[in-house]
């Protein structure tokens, strides 16, 4: 009985040595592996702080609000401005890079290569939404831009057209964000090409269908110019003026106090006639 006592007790001593030496072998590096972690943190707060100030000076959240990702967020529950989301995703990267020393520190391989991975993803997904933002404005920018070049022919006609090229543009946006980060969708990205380029070529057909009278009403009006000049007193069908101004699809007539805007391929099916004085006993 005493044997057993005194071997438990061998064994007890044992492992007590071991772990003490264990323990004092990596103090050390224990140490060492907090103070890395402290440092780190302080550095990571600086950072977050940092980009905050920054994209505040850059306006970011102003940019965004500019575009639809801001109202997305809220209505999936991020109650965060994009500034804000960008600053902790850099904070986190700093928390995960120093974790990464404090593992290497300690030997801890595993850990220290599944932290890499992690890390290594953050940085694309910060470029992966700034991308989006600036996507979007992008869109955003041509849409209102072909809104206003065709707003001058058709107001329904550059609304429609405007939507198109904001959906094209953000699509191939999204496009260039999902192989930023590495995730590969090429069979439903083809998919979605297919679709798209059909959409395009019936919006197209349906655009030039659309714009026959307008482009008839336009090509009249660059023939009217050669033939009919301001000032000049017109009689057409039962309307009578002088001609004031053309504009792209019409000529605008000015009958006493009334402004007449005829379409320009009147002239074209109706008869007129022209002199250059407005003779009024006629």
């Amino acid at each position: 009985m005493e044997s057993i006592f005194a071997r438990l007790q061998t064994m007890l001593a044992e492992a007590w040595s071991q772990t003490l030496e264990k323990t004092l072998e990596i103090f050390p590096e224990a140490v060492l592996a907090v103070v890395i972690i402290g440092i780190g943190l302080l550095i990571s707060v600086g950072v977050y702080f940092l980009a905050v100030r920054l994209m505040e000076f850059f306006a970011i959240d102003k940019l965004a609000g500019k575009t639809p990702l801001q109202q997305f967020l809220h209505n999936v529950g991020i109650h965060r401005s994009v500034s804000q989301i960008v600053a902790l995703l850099l904070f986190w990267l700093g928390v995960l890079i120093t974790l990464i020393f404090a593992a290497d520190t300690l030997n801890l391989e595993q850990v220290s290569s599944a932290l890499a991975v992690v890390t290594r993803f953050i940085p694309q997904v910060i470029a992966a939404l700034l991308m989006i933002v600036f996507g979007m404005l992008l869109a955003r920018f041509l849409q209102v831009f072909v809104e206003q070049t065709l707003l001058k022919v058709q107001e329904r006609l550059a609304v429609i057209a405007g939507r198109v090229v904001y959906i094209v543009v953000l699509l191939f946006v999204l496009q260039l964000v999902v192989e930023h980060l590495g995730i590969n969708l090429s069979f439903l990205t083809t998919n979605v090409m297919i679709a798209i380029s059909a959409v395009i070529i019936v919006f197209a057909v349906s655009v030039v269908i659309a714009a026959r009278p307008i482009l008839e009403n336009a090509i009249a009006v660059y023939q009217l110019r050669q033939e009919l000049h301001s000032g000049q007193y017109v009689h057409i069908a039962d309307i009578s003026g002088t001609v004031q101004r053309f504009t792209v699809t019409s000529v605008v007539l000015r009958s006493g106090e009334e402004t007449i805007v005829l379409p320009a391929r009147r002239f074209f099916t109706d008869t007129y006639s022209l002199s250059t004085t407005h003779e009024r006993g006629e």
